[in-house]
């Protein structure tokens, strides 16, 4: 009787697909954190690439990324098959996968740059089509419980991912070290898990089901009413936004691509022990999104990012402060919270900006977050090459604060034009945990 209740309180948010679509995502999720970890393990420990050498390993997939965010939104917004453009995104980046694997059994490091920039490529396909969809099987009231929805099928698959690729990994790595072949095939079989989820989106997936309450009308008024002037508000705004979007993006990627590492060389040196400090606050955030998100869409978009961005700075400070791996990892778990409820606030209000653009509003918004992360990761290695390995997460912290007033400028001006308004949330969404 109790799921009952729930489930009807939930069908009321989102359209009848929306979870099957969701779920998939954990199928195309499962080779996240476990490819991450073994090309920066891999690239560090095994080749002794310099920090610069990593961050360009990074900033190279960013650019894949970059180059498909500069026209996949337009053909979002345009084709009337955006199932078609999330199914090459799944296969384009199963290939990636197989190209990183040969890259790491032949020791290529070039090849491994080859193998990201593919897979950065096709996650803009797969992923501003994804996202849009998701705006448009939901209401405007459980957007961030939506997107917290996706983000919790995310950690679930990584959790499994995790799991099986990490006990593989472990297991030969410790019999076999020197038969690469076998020791990292777990990324060859993730890879054949993103076919399987494209195969999934086209039997499972109606895109041409939405959550409608009329904001299109809404918007058609507002495009004719509005006079020059307000609109010069609108773009004011909007500029303002792009600007704390992109720095926003290089301060998060000055210190995200050497956590890792930082954990491996200063607090925890054996690999498997390191990951299970590190995996609990990955996957932890993740599952409880929806949670997180239910909240966040009861509150103001300005207020959630003044709490984010502080609370960010605060256990970034406390992050780097400690040498235990146990305080390391719950530390890491509020971290992660913090840093996704931000995303989850920025989802939010970057999907209500316009219905007809909402492609081209989220592929700024891809843009804007790889032209950073390309910047961070170079940036990062730099300082880390010539000052020391905390300069990237301490100025991440400056950085961080100094964002807020833009971020609240961006807001003011952008606010009164959202095509979906914010408005008083009665219900709330109730979840079966």
């Amino acid at each position: 009787m109790v799921n009952i209740f729930f489930r009807s309180k939930e069908s009321k948010h989102l359209t009848h697909d929306f979870n099957s679509m969701i779920q998939i995502v954990i199928l195309n999720s499962v080779g996240f954190y476990f490819l991450e970890f073994l090309v920066q393990y891999f690239t560090s420990q095994q080749l002794s690439a310099s920090g610069l050498q990593i961050g360009l390993i990074y900033s190279i997939l960013v650019v894949g990324h970059i180059f498909s965010s500069t026209f996949v939104g337009w053909i979002t917004d345009k084709t009337k098959s955006k199932t078609t453009l999330i199914v090459i995104g799944s296969f384009g980046r199963g290939v990636s996968y197989f190209i990183i694997y040969f890259s790491i059994v032949y020791s290529n490091l070039v090849s491994i740059a080859t193998g990201m920039f593919t897979l950065g490529l096709f996650a803009g396909f797969f992923w501003i089509p994804f996202d849009t969809l998701i705006a448009e099987k939901s209401d405007k009231n459980a957007r961030s419980y939506a997107y917290g929805k996706r983000d919790s099928s995310i950690g679930i698959g990584i959790l499994v991912g995790s799991v099986i690729g990490f006990n593989i990994f472990g297991i030969l790595n410790f019999l076999i070290p020197t038969n690469w072949y076998l020791v990292y095939i777990g990324i060859p079989i993730f890879g054949f898990s993103n076919f399987i989820a494209g195969i999934q989106f086209i039997r499972k997936v109606d895109e041409n089901i939405k959550y409608s309450d009329g904001s299109v009308e809404i918007e058609n008024q507002k495009i004719q009413k509005n006079p020059n002037n307000v609109k010069i508000y609108f773009y004011v705004g909007l500029i303002f936004l792009l600007i704390a979007l992109t720095f926003s993006n290089i301060n998060g990627s000055l210190a995200k691509p050497f956590l890792n590492i930082y954990l491996l060389e200063h607090i925890e040196s054996n690999p498997i022990l390191a990951v299970i400090g590190f995996l609990p606050g990955y996957i932890i955030s993740l599952l409880i999104a929806p949670k997180l998100g239910n909240y966040i869409d009861k509150i103001n978009p300005a207020v959630g990012i003044i709490v984010s961005s502080s609370l960010g700075a605060l256990f970034t400070f406390l992050l780097i402060s400690t040498s235990n791996l146990w305080i390391f990892s719950i530390l890491l778990i509020f971290d992660y919270t913090i840093v996704n409820s931000a995303n989850l606030v920025l989802n939010n209000f970057l999907s209500r900006i316009s219905l007809k653009h909402r492609g081209k509003i989220l592929s700024l918004n891809s843009m804007c977050k790889n032209l950073g992360n390309f910047t961070g990761p170079i940036i990062g290695g730099l300082v880390w090459d010539y000052i020391n390995i905390t300069a990237p997460f301490i100025i991440s912290i400056f950085v961080e604060l100094a964002l807020i007033p833009i971020y609240i400028i961006a807001i003011f001006y952008l606010k009164p034009h959202l095509t979906e308004t914010y408005e008083e949330v009665k219900e709330t969404i109730v979840e079966n945990v």
